[in-house]
Formats: structure tokens, C-alpha cells, sequence
């Protein structure tokens, strides 16, 4: 479960982030996806996936040679779970600060603001 896994780096997040959005990778794939953010050799990111492997967020399947690395842990899960730690962590369980902090933030999308108006109502 994403509740016992340990928390990733902002490079893993770029890593996971790849692995997520093609479901079945190999470490070629995600090196390829990842080129343009990050000037990293090949090896380092095959290293980060197996790494990711051993934190237990990606499994590790076999098609002859070929390493195909698959997320073990859905995104939302993972996304939920970081979230939850920052709130607990850096704002000690209280959620103003955040909240505060996105009503200010430009970052909103009329979306987003639409969005977070039905919850607010919905959760009166």
C-alpha cells in the first residue's frame, strides 16, 4: 500500500511520472520521455528504476531480455499519500496554510476554482 512506501525524490517523480503515463516501460522509454528535462545517462536512469523497484512502487517483468518496468502503485494513490505527509508533516495537520496559499496562487484555473466551489458546498 502507498501509505507504507517511502516518500520520492523529485527525480523519482520524473521517473514515475514517465513510468505512469506509458504503463509498461523500459528503461529505454522512460529515458527517451525523460531527455528533454534532464540531461542524465542512460545507466542513471535504468539505476532510478530499479531502485524504484526496490521501494516497491515499480515491479519488474521480463520479455527476453527486456526489463519492462509497470507501476505498482496507481498515481492517485501515491499523489494522495504525498499530500497527506506534506499536510501532516510541513503544516502540521492543518490545512489553511494550503488552502490560503492556492486561493492566491495564480496557478487556479477557472477549472480548478469551479471545482473546489462544489466541494467547499458539498461539504458544508
Amino acid at each position: 500500500m502507498a501509505d507504507s512506501l517511502p516518500e520520492l525524490s523529485k527525480a523519482e517523480w520524473l521517473i514515475m511520472k514517465a513510468c505512469w503515463e506509458k504503463k509498461n516501460s523500459t528503461a529505454r522509454d522512460v529515458y527517451e520521455a525523460i531527455g528533454d528535462q534532464r540531461e542524465w545517462e542512460y545507466q542513471t536512469v535504468k539505476t532510478m528504476l530499479d531502485r524504484l523497484v526496490d521501494k516497491g512502487y515499480l515491479t519488474l517483468g521480463k520479455v527476453g531480455p527486456i526489463s519492462i518496468f509497470t507501476p505498482a502503485i496507481a498515481k492517485t494513490k501515491v499523489v494522495k499519500n504525498a499530500i497527506e505527509g506534506f499536510v501532516d508533516t510541513v503544516l502540521g495537520d492543518q490545512l489553511t496554510p494550503l488552502l490560503v496559499h492556492l486561493a492566491g496562487s495564480d496557478r487556479l484555473s477557472d477549472t480548478d476554482i469551479a471545482m473546489l466551489k462544489k466541494l467547499l458546498e458539498e461539504n458544508k
